[in-house]
């Protein structure tokens, strides 16, 4: 029998905690007989690469600044080599993340090796506009990706809402088997997060985590209201993903109470978010895939027993507001923001709904070993 299972990732995966939680966890799950492999690339020079016990990682070039006709050099460089090596080892399983990653999956499904079994997952929501007016590349390889389809044993979303408007667009297409994989922590994070020291300044705690921007995220507003608010409250800001014009606004504002604490590995997060108060999601629904986003850092700070802080343009978010629970959930107006009192902000020993990667990968990992 062949075990050798595929993942195929053109983003290096420290840029996608969920691509490292589900490879974690079907390691753990695998028989001596399995092979697990991850097509990807390196995340670039001097940064640390995550740890993937039982995983082959194998990185197909490296990330770093390049022109327009280098960076599609490399696409095709990235594709060509995932292709020969699922040439190399047949896999039974493919799973591949994104339309950036499908040309060596489609390829080999489509031409060499059609008794494998497929499988595609979406980070993100990409209408069919954008695709057009995008990337040639993202283009060309979605018309490729979409023969795939009615192929595939899997397609998957992060939210209901976005796997909604993916079907709406791709209407008269057979899905066998179209579902919800989100973008949850590992349970060991609420385990962790309780012996962490909660604050206890008489001041309110906010931290965020992950990429940075001006143009797609409130945060000049969030920036102006902390602030305006020293001595009540301060905030700590976690990312080595930003636009320059972000740090130079920070920089300029020169707030006291405002730290830029760069990038912190992730495996790390579970020992440092429960020592603050409230995670701010900052997104402005600049686009469907921001307004229909449940981002992993909602479920991350939640795990940790944060209370949340979420702009009231992420409708993806909505159904998860819960104003009396400890922690709670709140949408916020990012153009008229109130500070709560340290009263309420402050947790006790509940710690309301824990969302795992575990129940969610597990779904996967059945449907895989059902069709082994």
């Amino acid at each position: 029998m062949n075990r050798v299972i595929f993942i195929v990732h053109f983003q290096p995966p420290e840029k996608y905690p969920p691509v490292v939680n589900l490879c974690r966890y079907m390691a753990s799950q695998k028989q001596p007989d399995c092979e697990l492999h991850l097509l990807t690339t390196h995340p670039g020079r001097g940064k640390l690469l995550t740890p993937l016990d039982g995983v082959q990682v194998h990185r197909l070039g490296t990330w770093k600044p390049r022109s327009r006709w280098q960076r599609l050099i490399f696409y095709y460089l990235f594709n060509l080599r995932s292709f020969w090596l699922l040439l190399r080892r047949r896999p039974r399983h493919v799973l591949y993340f994104e339309t950036l990653s499908a040309f060596g999956p489609w390829l080999y499904k489509k031409w060499i090796n059609r008794e494998a079994r497929l499988y595609i997952h979406y980070h993100e929501y990409t209408s069919p506009e954008e695709y057009r007016n995008g990337m040639a590349l993202n283009k060309w390889l979605h018309k490729k990706e979409k023969q795939l389809y009615p192929l595939a044993d899997w397609v998957s979303h992060t939210n209901a809402d976005r796997l909604e408007m993916f079907l709406k667009d791709n209407e008269g297409i057979k899905f066998s088997n179209p579902t919800l994989m989100p973008n949850y922590p590992p349970a060991s994070w609420s385990e962790r997060s309780w012996s962490v020291k909660k604050n206890e300044e008489q001041q309110i705690g906010f931290v965020y985590v992950g990429a940075l921007s001006l143009q797609t995220m409130y945060t000049r507003h969030m920036a102006q209201f902390v602030a305006a608010n020293a001595g009540k409250c301060y905030w700590h800001i976690f990312s080595d993903n930003h636009d320059k014009d972000a740090l130079e606004f920070l920089q300029q504002l020169n707030a006291p109470n405002i730290e830029f604490r760069g990038s912190i590995p992730y495996d790390k997060l579970p020992e440092v978010l429960p020592a603050y108060d409230i995670g701010v999601i900052m997104y402005n629904g600049s686009t469907l895939n921001y307004r229909y986003n449940a981002p992993n850092k909602f479920f991350e700070y939640v795990n940790c027993g944060l209370n949340v802080w979420f702009a009231q343009d992420m409708l993806g978010l909505q159904s998860y507001i819960n104003k009396e629970g400890r922690p709670w959930v709140h949408s916020v107006d990012f153009n008229n923001m109130q500070l709560p009192s340290l009263s309420d902000v402050r947790r006790n020993a509940e710690h309301g709904t824990v969302y795992t990667a575990e129940s969610v990968y597990n779904k996967l990992w059945l449907h895989i070993n059902s069709m082994s």
